[in-house]
């Protein structure tokens, strides 16, 4: 992958963000088991003609940064640990942030936004953290507890004090025990997937079924009531039924509904394959015959 360098920024700063992973052949880490099949191939195949701009970087240097501080630190525990398992043909990986073996404690830290807090938003850290307690389990390891340690890079103290189901705090603790049903269900996901990539990896690009819409991070679908003359929604409702019901109860013959169709946005913002994806092509075909 080329990183390139728009803004003109200090070479340090571009070297530093360009240290890009790629996945060796046959091989599959934690966090790509989270993709979608059709990225997950279409980064392979076209790894070598992907862009990336430095300055799209910033916030993934932090969370680098961030990680190197912490590993760093004294304390009884091992960090950085790196852990494989061979299963279904493939080769299974992760590194473990830290692990307290004492109270057999399994902590990754992250940077993140406030609004994955406010939304709880964690079925991928979840899903991340039972993958790596699989991978040591293998290794002779038990782990009884994931704790993802969160700094919230865009906290603010002012909305801290006016919404009290705001982050009180710029730092966020998600945590959850580790069963062994746990463990048996990570490990059918984990074959599943497999499965599934081993296939993709036997289709043409434009043949690879398209990420589901959790991978897509798919905004659901809205009705909004709206107003004539308003530009803003009135309310906004997840059925069509539930805004037609709030019109009747305004009573009011201005309203109307209009309905706003899910927005894919991994495709359309972060997605590095995107220039590849016949899924995303249409969506700009979809959008532009919207306009």
């Amino acid at each position: 992958m080329k990183t390139t360098n728009k803004l003109g920024l200090p070479q340090a700063f571009v070297n530093f963000v360009s240290n890009v992973r790629h996945n060796p052949a046959g091989t599959l880490s934690a966090t790509t088991l989270l993709k979608g099949d059709k990225e997950i191939v279409l980064y392979d195949r076209h790894f070598d003609e992907l862009e990336q701009d430095a300055a799209d970087l910033v916030w993934a240097s932090f969370g680098t940064a961030y990680h190197s501080i912490m590993e760093h630190q004294n304390d009884d525990s091992f960090k950085e640990e790196y852990f494989e398992a061979q299963i279904g043909g493939w080769k299974v990986t992760g590194r473990v942030d830290r692990y307290d073996l004492e109270n057999l404690v399994l902590e990754d830290w992250k940077t993140a936004s406030v609004w994955k807090v406010i939304k709880g938003e964690f079925d991928e850290w979840k899903a991340q953290g039972l993958t790596y307690a699989w991978l040591m389990k293998q290794a002779g390891l038990e782990v009884a507890k994931c704790r993802f340690i969160a700094m919230l890079k865009d906290h603010s103290k002012a909305e801290a004090k006016r919404k009290a189901d705001y982050p009180q705090k710029p730092v966020y603790i998600y945590e959850f025990d580790v069963t062994e049903e746990d463990l048996e269900a990570t490990e059918k996901r984990i074959r599943a997937k497999i499965e599934s990539v081993t296939k993709a990896y036997t289709k043409a690009d434009d043949d690879i079924e398209p990420c589901t819409a959790d991978e897509r991070w798919e905004t659901e679908k809205v009705y909004a009531v709206m107003k004539k003359g308003r530009k803003t929604a009135v309310k906004l409702c997840k059925s069509e039924d539930d805004a037609k019901a709030y019109i009747r109860a305004l009573g009011n013959e201005q309203n109307f509904i209009e309905m706003r169709p899910g927005v894919s946005k991994k495709c359309l913002e972060y997605c590095p394959c995107r220039e590849f994806c016949s899924f995303y092509k249409q969506l700009l075909k979809d959008k532009e015959a919207a306009a």
